[in-house]
């Protein structure tokens, strides 16, 4: 092989894959950008405790410093059971779910007037059906 040769293969571009991993970003936007979210606060609370570091984050997991790695990176798909493990680990809340809308009544003045509203229309009803009856009463 001359040199030529041995240069036009060197030099020749290796096949690339930039669009396919364009769109898996896209497709994944919504987690990626949690993760990220997930990755910062953990090397926030890694950092705030001069006892901690990723390998002592890793034993206490259960898991390898590696794993530990891409999650500081933010290219892990955690699930729920590996969240939970981090809090625990770093005594911090990363994810917090919130109770549906209609449960989060402030007051009990709030909870009474969501009961009222949603009982009415029962009550009238019941209201008119019982006066409906009385009118026709045979004597």
């Amino acid at each position: 092989m001359t040199t030529l040769e041995k240069l036009k293969q060197i030099s020749e571009p290796a096949p690339s894959n930039w669009r396919e991993q364009a769109q898996w970003r896209k497709d994944n936007r919504d987690w990626l950008r949690k993760s990220g979210r997930i990755a910062v606060a953990v090397l926030a609370a890694i950092d705030a405790d001069p006892d901690m570091n990723q390998t002592l984050l890793a034993e206490k997991m259960g898991v390898t410093k590696q794993y530990i790695s891409k999650i500081v990176k933010g290219q892990e798909n955690l699930s729920l059971q590996t969240i939970c493990k981090l809090e625990s680990a770093l005594g911090i809340t990363l994810v917090e779910v919130q109770a549906p809308q209609t449960f989060q009544m402030a007051t009990q003045v709030e909870y009474c007037q969501h009961q009222w509203l949603i009982s009415k229309p029962i009550l009238l009803e019941m209201t008119s059906a019982v006066t409906y009856s009385e009118s026709y009463q045979v004597a």
